[in-house]
């Protein structure tokens, strides 16, 4: 099985981050960014759903966002330890 396959298994049973799967397979953030990129769009008709990313000071959520990648500071408190988005499929 093929690491993307077991990023989809994985992704069916609960949400991960992209830091957690990148620790599970020991590998680098981007190599799992770009894992998540193949598997939504490879998975249809089902849906990779991103839980969005917030930011735990002043309760922003980066609702509209749609990029895989964590941002890196709120927009409105300018805090750069935003909690990163999680990733499941339906």
């Amino acid at each position: 099985m093929t690491r993307r396959e077991e990023i989809e298994k994985l992704l069916e049973k609960q949400p991960w981050s992209a830091q957690k799967l990148a620790n599970h397979f020991r590998v680098e953030m981007n190599e799992i960014l770009e894992d998540l990129e193949h598997v939504r769009k490879s998975i249809k008709p089902r849906k990779l759903v991103i839980e969005p990313a917030y930011c735990p000071k002043c309760g922003f959520v980066f609702k509209e966002r749609t990029k895989i990648k964590r941002p890196s500071k709120c927009p409105k408190c300018r805090n750069e330890n935003i909690e990163e988005p999680l990733f499941r499929i339906v």
